[in-house]
């Protein structure tokens, strides 16, 4: 492993991009957002790139910007929900951090997404559904073998970014104690 890294992963709505930035700040570290970067580079919203070119095209964005990340800064990564389902993105990962999963119940998350919608960098093409709650249920239960690879996972449903960002850090410590099996 070069420098420390923590890649946050996660369903979209468990507080990815928030905790990030606050776990990054109480380690003196940087943070990086997957989707915003790829948001500013492309110029369009990920909404928008899912509508025009479509979910693929958004996950080979995703993928490439994780590989370009300087790997000799120490950082706390925000990921997109989908991005470990590509198993070169977690070999990555696995090979230059640690993976924590930020979880949560559907129906949290989906109140969650629910109340973020309207906000100006909102990126929430998972609500874009007849039935945006069931989208939610299948999604994650898709995913979910996936996340449970994660190094350290980390409920979210009852605490707020501050106490999710400090279990994250916590998490860092402990795993930086252990051996890699």
């Amino acid at each position: 492993m070069n420098a420390a890294r923590i890649y946050l992963i996660g369903f979209s709505g468990t507080g990815k991009s928030t905790v990030a930035q606050l776990a990054a700040a109480q380690l003196e570290w940087l943070a990086y957002d997957l989707d915003q970067m790829i948001a500013e580079r492309r110029g369009m919203s990920i909404t928008e790139i899912f509508a025009h070119e479509g979910e693929e095209r958004f996950r080979d964005d995703e993928s490439a910007a994780l590989q370009e990340l300087d790997t000799e800064q120490a950082a706390v990564i925000a990921t997109g929900g989908g991005l470990p389902l590509q198993a070169e993105n977690r070999s990555f990962m696995q090979a230059t951090g640690w993976i924590i999963c930020l979880e949560g119940r559907p129906e949290l998350i989906h109140a969650r997404l629910q109340r973020q919608r309207d906000e100006p960098d909102a990126i929430r093409p998972l609500l874009d559904s007849e039935d945006p709650l069931e989208k939610v249920r299948r999604l994650k239960a898709q995913r979910q073998p996936i996340y449970a690879l994660a190094d350290w996972t980390i409920h979210t449903d009852r605490l707020n970014p501050l106490q999710v960002a400090a279990e994250v850090v916590r998490a860092y410590r402990i795993l930086e104690q252990t051996q890699r099996g």
